[in-house]
């Protein structure tokens, strides 16, 4: 599912190429949506693509975490965009 692809694993494999540059620490962040946890109208696979990235972001900050390396995801609450066109 190329939602899933693009929304989820490409922060895994984002992840997993620089954490090997980040010798110093560093930090990741994505974008996330509220859609992840409530049911939005029309927001439909979104949300569980995002619900996926939500927590392969939860697991990438305790793999991380001990290399001073943090992992967060940040909402910039609802804005229009094509996914959210009925």
């Amino acid at each position: 599912m190329l939602a899933q692809e693009v929304s989820a694993y490409s922060l895994v494999a984002i992840a997993r190429a620089a954490a090997p540059l980040m010798t110093s620490g560093g930090a990741l962040m994505t974008l996330t949506y509220i859609g992840s946890t409530r049911v939005v109208p029309n927001y439909n696979v979104m949300g569980v693509a995002k619900a996926s990235l939500e927590a392969s972001m939860r697991y990438l900050a305790s793999d991380l975490g001990p290399k001073n390396i943090r992992v967060n995801a940040i909402s910039a609450g609802p804005v229009k965009t094509a996914s959210l066109e009925p």
